[in-house]
């Protein structure tokens, strides 16, 4: 098994691999357009953050 190492490209492929690393078949599309979400999140100092965070929506394949 390869550990994912780098970041990937899009912040919701690094999450979506991070949850479930062995169910993640691979891209079904390759987005040629994308957006943001607001979310909730902790930082590394366990800081609740809300923020925009960019690439996380598929608009277009």
């Amino acid at each position: 098994q390869c550990e994912y190492m780098f970041m990937q490209k899009y912040p919701h492929t690094h999450l979506v691999q991070q949850a479930n690393p062995r169910g993640s078949a691979g891209p079904c599309c390759t987005p040629t357009k994308m957006s943001p979400i607001n979310m909730l999140y902790f930082n590394d100092k366990q800081q609740i953050i809300y923020g925009k965070i960019p690439g996380m929506v598929v608009d277009r394949c």
